[in-house]
């Protein structure tokens, strides 16, 4: 998987990916990050980027021309899919992020000031993903956000794939909640159920906790969500409880 950030602050992606998973997936080249700073692409003597919206407000966008320069200087040396990591784009959600894992090759135009001008979206930009319902100053989070979860899929990115299938989201629920040692302490101790070897107890007692997760903090995820027998049975015991 190979990755292209447009970005005004390459230093921002740059820095980041020196740590952690993501470094040593790139030293075993199981993906790559490139930099490209559309400021190389501006005809702009001071090498200018910005300029205010026509038709008034506030704030600046970034103009069109140096973004899809940039874009077409990608292009040029590779296929790649587009995606503008932008407040009005449709969430980022794991069932995205499983989709755009299946690309070789994605370019990420992150965003400053009051965006983008349209027309980069319109000619050059095949999808537009936000992270959330909220503003960030810039669109390199945002990017690292997409770089991270999409890494994450990647065959030997991670010591255990297994992991993967009992994250957040991997099946429609969030995450049990996990313990490790100490088994007591002051601030509380490890559910019985996890110390005492039964797998077939473990597993149902871990479903449960999602499901009650999931009730409490996003039970939108469960709308339209086929349940099975077991997973009614554990609502029903969970609302009784409560």
């Amino acid at each position: 998987m190979k990755f292209e950030v447009v970005t005004i602050f390459p230093e921002l992606i740059n820095e980041f990916i020196t740590h952690g998973i993501i470094s040593k997936a790139i030293t075993l080249k199981k993906l790559s990050v490139n930099t490209w700073n559309p400021r190389d692409y501006s005809e702009d003597k001071g090498r200018r980027l910005d300029d205010k919206p026509y038709g008034g407000g506030p704030g600046m966008l970034l103009q069109a021309e140096p973004l899809i320069r940039t874009i077409d200087a990608i292009k040029k040396e590779k296929e790649t899919h587009v995606v503008y990591m932008a407040p009005h784009g449709k969430i980022l959600d794991q069932e995205k992020v499983i989709e755009l894992s299946s690309k070789e090759n994605i370019t990420i135009i992150s965003g400053r000031y009051e965006g983008i001008d349209q027309r980069v979206e319109d000619s050059r930009v095949d999808e537009v993903c936000s992270v959330g319902d909220f503003v960030l100053n810039g669109g390199e989070v945002p990017a690292l956000v997409l770089i991270e979860s999409i890494s994450r899929l990647i065959n030997g990115v991670l010591g255990d794939m297994d992991s993967i299938m009992e994250e957040s989201f991997s099946d429609g629920l969030l995450e049990f909640p996990q313990f490790t040692r100490p088994k007591k302490s002051a601030y509380g101790d490890v559910p019985e159920i996890l110390l005492g070897g039964n797998h077939s107890e473990i597993k149902t007692w871990r479903l449960k906790e999602s499901l009650r997760r999931t009730l409490t903090n996003r039970p939108d995820l469960l709308k339209g969500r086929k349940l099975t027998e077991e997973e009614k049975e554990l609502i029903d015991e969970i609302n009784d409880e409560n």
